[in-house]
């Protein structure tokens, strides 16, 4: 079982590991997606992170106590069910040199080729481990480690929405306009965040995410499609190796 602890007056912490985990990782959203299909009275909402989930609650509903026992309860059914398969999102770029900024510098930095950076860039499944940020900003595992660069020096004062960069050691997707020190090396159509939209979010923690690469016809097209609401993103589901 995992330890509960009191997180000031209104709130209880649940870590389930000490590093950044793909295994820590899954079970803090299969907590998390418990906590959305058995609600506790008294709940007002939970944030996941790397390696734990923060749980907040009203004293006035719920005691301490009384809380503390259902989340124990909850643990128990985690334990004794099956981890659920993972959604796989593919998301397509285009690494074309009127979006990728940046590609001739990370292709210098790491000693490759352009084809080499974009080979690199689509080959892994990544994992997202949290969300933040922005609305739709999802934080990846996975990323090679021959494409690791560090952050510009002078950040843009804006970055367009949908471009996809590396910064580091990690490699990310601009859902809105937004100021970033991220080195851009290409850029999807697809809307991470849609304010208007039924589902304004698209890809939530504990998904995983392909990138596919696509050229500068295609890239218009969907960009089209996704203008008159007749895109919808490639989503299956598959059981990922816990690690």
């Amino acid at each position: 079982m995992y330890p509960i602890q009191l997180y000031g007056d209104r709130g209880v912490r649940i870590p389930f590991g000490n590093a950044i985990d793909r295994q820590v990782n899954n079970a803090v959203h299969r907590f998390g997606a418990l906590l959305e299909k058995y609600p506790i009275q008294g709940v007002s909402e939970w944030i996941p992170a790397y390696t734990a989930i923060t749980i907040y609650y009203n004293p006035s509903e719920i005691t301490y106590r009384e809380l503390e026992k259902k989340l124990t309860h909850l643990q128990k059914i985690m334990e004794e069910t099956a981890p659920p398969a993972a959604r796989k999102i593919t998301i397509p770029v285009c690494y074309d040199k009127e979006f990728s900024l940046d590609m001739e510098d990370v292709a210098a930095h790491s000693n490759l080729s352009i084809e080499e950076v974009i080979r690199l860039h689509t080959e892994p499944l990544y994992y997202v481990y949290m969300m933040g940020f922005m609305p739709g900003f999802p934080y990846l595992g996975g990323l090679s480690e021959k494409l690791a660069i560090p952050r510009l020096d002078n950040p843009r004062k804006m970055v367009e929405q949908g471009a996809v960069g590396i910064a580091d050691k990690q490699t990310g997707i601009y859902p809105l306009e937004s100021p970033g020190g991220w080195r851009i090396i290409g850029k999807t159509p697809v809307r991470l965040y849609d304010a208007k939209g039924e589902k304004k979010i698209l890809i939530q923690s504990g998904d995983l995410l392909q990138f596919e690469a696509i050229d500068l016809q295609t890239y218009y097209k969907i960009e089209e499609a996704v203008e008159n609401g007749s895109y919808q993103p490639q989503i299956s589901e598959e059981k990922e190796e816990q690690s």
